[in-house]
Formats: C-alpha cells, sequence, structure tokens
C-alpha cells in the first residue's frame, strides 16, 4: 500500500533518503537507467511508488540530458484530419514504431489554424522536442519558418524542400506520369483530372491557369506535371484535360468532383485522381449516374490505402510506413541535406479498362 509522506511535494532528494543513496543515483534510475543494476533501479522505482514520487521534472531532465526525449510532427492539417487520412495514419505508424525503438516519444503538431487565419499568433505547442518531422507542409506555412528557428534538427517529408534540410519523398512526377501512360497503352485519349488543393482558400472548382501558375503545394505541381507530360507526348494538350480542384481529400469531395468532369462536352473515359480517396469517392459517384466502371470510365488512384484493394481500384502505391521510418532515422543521423527517394509501385485493379 503506498503511504503518503506527508503534504508536501514529495522530492527525488526524499527517495534518495528512502533508499540510502545519492540523489544522482536516482536520478540515473530514470534518465540513464543503463548506469545501475536492475536490482538497485528496481529498489529505487518501488521506493518511489511508495512515496509518491511522479519522476524528475520534465525540464530539470532536459536539462540534465540535454534532450526533451520527443519528437515533433509537424502536418498542415487540422489535428482530427490525421487521425482520419489512411495515408498519413501510416506514415505517423513508421514514425511511431521508430520512436518506441528509441523509446522517445511523439508530439502531433497542427498548422492548420496558421494557414488560414495569417492575423493568429503562430504556435508549435508548449512541448518541447529534439526534432521536428515536417509532414507535407505547405511552403508559406508560418510554421516552418519558427521551426527553423527552434534551433533543433529537422526532416521534411514530401514537401517543401529546404536548403540543408533532410529529405524523405517519392518522385511524384514520374509516378503521376507512370499512372497516365498505363492509361494511353489501353487505348484512352480523353481524360479528367482530379487535383487535391493548389492553396489554403477553400477553392472547389476548375483548375484555372492562374492557379495551375501558383500552386503552392509542390507534390500536387509534380503529379500535375506528371500527368500531362505523358498525355502530351501522346499529342493531347494540356488545355484539352478539364481539370477540377476540391479543397479536402474525401471521398465525398471526389463524388462531387467527378459529376463536373462527366459533365464536360465530351465525357472523359479515363479519369486521373491525386488520391484513393478521391477516386473511391467518385467510383461511388460514376455507378451512382448509370455508367460503369471501367466499362465506361477507368480511374487511377494514387496511394494504395487499404480502402484501395476492397475497391479494386488501380493506383500508385506508396510507401508510407517507411517514410515515416526514414524520417526518424535521419533525425538520429544529423546528416545535413541528405534526401531519401523511395520507389513507388504500379497497382494495376479492375477499375482500368480499355475504352468502350
Amino acid at each position: 500500500m503506498t503511504r503518503q509522506h506527508d503534504r508536501r511535494k514529495v522530492t527525488l532528494k526524499d527517495v534518495a533518503a528512502q533508499v540510502g543513496v545519492s540523489h544522482t543515483t536516482v536520478s540515473n534510475a530514470y534518465i540513464r537507467p543503463g548506469q545501475l543494476s536492475a536490482a538497485l533501479r528496481e529498489r529505487i522505482l518501488a521506493a518511489a511508488q511508495e512515496l509518491g514520487y511522479t519522476g524528475p521534472d520534465p525540464a530539470a531532465k532536459q536539462l540534465a540530458t540535454g534532450r526533451a526525449g520527443a519528437l515533433g510532427f509537424l502536418f498542415s492539417e487540422d489535428l482530427p484530419y490525421a487521425f482520419s487520412d489512411p495515408a498519413i495514419l501510416s506514415v505517423l505508424n513508421g514514425v511511431a514504431k521508430s520512436c518506441d525503438d528509441l523509446e522517445t516519444d511523439l508530439a502531433l503538431i497542427s498548422a492548420g489554424s496558421n494557414l488560414r487565419n495569417r492575423a493568429a499568433p503562430v504556435s508549435l505547442g508548449n512541448a518541447a522536442v529534439d526534432g521536428y518531422i515536417l509532414y507535407s507542409v505547405a511552403p508559406d506555412s508560418r510554421c516552418v519558418l519558427m521551426a527553423q528557428q527552434r534551433n533543433v534538427p529537422l526532416v521534411v517529408v514530401d514537401q517543401p524542400r529546404l536548403s540543408g534540410v533532410p529529405y524523405v519523398g517519392i518522385d511524384d512526377r514520374d509516378s503521376a506520369r507512370r499512372a497516365a501512360k498505363t492509361l494511353l497503352d489501353l487505348g484512352h485519349r480523353h481524360f479528367g483530372i482530379l487535383s487535391l488543393k493548389t492553396a489554403h482558400d477553400g477553392y472547389s472548382g476548375p483548375l484555372t491557369a492562374m492557379r495551375r501558375a501558383n500552386i503552392a503545394h509542390s507534390t500536387i505541381a509534380m503529379r500535375l506535371e506528371g500527368y500531362l507530360l505523358a498525355l502530351k507526348e501522346a499529342g493531347i494538350a494540356p488545355e484539352d484535360v478539364p481539370t477540377w480542384e476540391i479543397p479536402i481529400n474525401s471521398e465525398e469531395m471526389g463524388a462531387e468532383a467527378v459529376r463536373h468532369l462527366l459533365k464536360q462536352p465530351r465525357r472523359p473515359t479515363a479519369i486521373l485522381a491525386m488520391s484513393d480517396r478521391v477516386a473511391i469517392g467518385a467510383m461511388g459517384a460514376i455507378r451512382s449516374l448509370g455508367l460503369r466502371v471501367p466499362k465506361d470510365v477507368s480511374i487511377f488512384g494514387f496511394d494504395d490505402i487499404p480502402a484501395a484493394q476492397t475497391h479494386d481500384l488501380s493506383t500508385i502505391r506508396q510507401p508510407h510506413e517507411r517514410k515515416g521510418s526514414e524520417a526518424v532515422r535521419l533525425l538520429g543521423a544529423g546528416n545535413g541535406g541528405e534526401n531519401v527517394i523511395l520507389e513507388t509501385e504500379l497497382v494495376l485493379r479492375g477499375s482500368i479498362g480499355t475504352p468502350a
């Protein structure tokens, strides 16, 4: 049974007096356990539990070790989105597994509010961290500058590219080009593109020439460039490819957007979607209009989330989990400027076929 030491806060020195060791030895039991025998550490932890001591103050621990014992994961979307999007969850899983191996905590930091409200103060939260993973953060995010000013290591996953900062990603341009070429090789010549957001302004509608020229997200710019490059090589002009931009990566947005593409005077026989969630939503809408996938409309996704297999969706498989683990590795390695470009894979399923 735990007994009360007294009404004042129990300190590390109280535990040291109880066990008959120095306060440094008690501190080591928490922050440098390898310096003590297992038996001594167990005695110290048992005494701490009896006295009601909860461990060293985090700030004091950081001063003693020079480490906060946590990494920050900074991303552009609102916090709830991180728990609803399968792609982010896979990246986080890779980060979390690596953090677990290193006995390091993980802090999630959303930059969403800073992007929506430019007048609001910039915040990266109150948690002290040993480094930041910037995951698909908009290059104009004020959080990027703040993270750079924290004087801790940084690693970028997907975007933005920062001089001297290690980077983990894929070749979005080539991956998108391969997806478009696959549909071209099947005989398709009438295409539509479902684009993810090019800016944080909530816009939904045709991707105009002006918006195309000012895309804030390099991953989106590269995917679009890859699609259009393959089509241009086949003699299809970019202006002949209707492209619909959506503000949120979701099935609902994909369903709404594809209805607009299918209203074109010359209905596309092939749809290139920049994410599986958008593609899956589009597939449902296509069928609700009495059209068949792939007999009337073929559709190609991007990511290979678990639901892609369930919906028989052809897609580009990204190594999401490995992105996360590589990011943690690069933070630990401290190799400034190292870039890791991971391979993607074409996954061909039943959502594509020859045009009718």
